[in-house]
């Protein structure tokens, strides 16, 4: 029942484009008839997807993705521990199932996650993304190379310079004081740029998280509060994509409220919390409505 929702439902709704139904409708489910990790992996999230679909039936269904989740994690962690060029393609494929997991799971599950819940995830998934750097020629002959490829370009939006969402960027880029901070804003910048030039909206929110380097990573994991400032903008993206992803659902008012919850009073005024939160909110509204107008354009 499960694989039938997946093959007729969930592979149409994970991210847009062409290449992307081609990889989930034939190509994912192809790797799974011969790795068992990849079967756990799309059973889990298939399990949310039809939690998310059928709230009367929710509690059945979570507790379905729980058991598949439960099953494949483990011998993903073992993969990874142990990579090499013939498991790489599979450990990219299952990261990407993680990371839907990752997404979805707490609002089928009316749960809120700590900052360290949160992070403890993505570094399960960043572990991943280290292989794919280390295997990229082998990934590449394959289809799971159109998740190493650059994002789809699309018309561009004329009034990105002077939006208040890249000027947001550049005003916290100029107030933290550490370089890891500011390449992390830097590098968000990019994504950013990427974001509305582009089609593959889901996929680079889903990113950056995932990319941003070890130094950074660490400084956020220590709570450094412009650290975890710096994360909390990368919801823009996350907020903004959520009116047209379904396992992204509620996921920006989850971190934002994380990174809330971590800080005392004293750093809550030292980086001027309550104001950057009004811009993140402002700014992921504007990012918003600039996607979906252009999108409608391109339409017409």
């Amino acid at each position: 029942m499960l694989m039938h929702h997946y093959s007729t439902h969930t592979c149409k709704h994970i991210f847009t484009g062409n290449q992307q139904a081609q990889v989930w409708q034939q190509d994912i489910p192809a790797l799974a008839s011969r790795n068992v990790v990849l079967l756990h992996g799309i059973l889990a999230v298939t399990a949310i997807h039809y939690a998310w679909r059928e709230p009367a039936r929710r509690d059945v269904y979570r507790s379905r993705a729980l058991h598949h989740h439960s099953l494949g994690l483990p011998i993903f962690q073992e993969m990874v521990a142990s990579a090499s060029s013939q498991t790489a393609e599979v450990i990219v494929a299952y990261a990407i199932l993680l990371s839907l997991w990752m997404y979805a799971f707490p609002e089928v599950a009316a749960e809120q996650q700590s900052l360290d819940d949160i992070l403890s995830m993505v570094e399960t998934i960043r572990g991943a993304r280290t292989v794919s750097k280390i295997y990229r020629d082998n990934i590449m002959e394959g289809p799971m190379s159109v998740f190493l490829q650059p994002p789809l370009v699309g018309p561009a939006l004329g009034n990105l310079e002077v939006s208040s969402v890249s000027r947001h960027l550049q005003v916290l880029k100029d107030q933290v004081d550490h370089d890891p901070d500011k390449r992390a804003v830097q590098q968000l910048q990019v994504f950013l740029g990427r974001y509305i030039t582009g089609h593959d909206y889901n996929r680079l929110a889903a990113t950056w998280m995932a990319s941003v380097e070890d130094v950074y990573w660490s400084r956020l994991r220590d709570h450094q509060p412009y650290a975890v400032l710096v994360f909390a903008y990368s919801t823009l993206l996350v907020r903004a994509s959520e009116h047209e992803c379904w396992w992204m659902s509620g996921w920006s008012e989850r971190i934002l409220r994380a990174c809330s919850d971590i800080m005392s009073p004293q750093e809550v005024v030292t980086v001027d919390w309550t104001h950057h939160e009004h811009r993140i909110r402002a700014g992921a509204d504007e990012l918003a409505d600039m996607v979906r107008s252009t999108k409608g354009r391109v339409a017409e």
